[in-house]
């Protein structure tokens, strides 16, 4: 879902878990999609 970075405000696109709490849903953040090239905006274990 988009959301909005605490830290800079800008647009952020998050992936979330989806459960249901009754007849309310409940998104659980676990990660963001990489701006640009993802290989680039990160360093492999060694």
């Amino acid at each position: 879902m988009e959301c909005q970075d605490a830290q800079t405000g800008e647009p952020r696109f998050v992936i979330c878990a989806v459960g249901r709490d009754g007849p309310e849903y409940v998104m659980t953040p676990f990660g963001h999609l990489a701006e640009g090239d993802p290989y680039d905006a990160y360093v492999p274990p060694i």
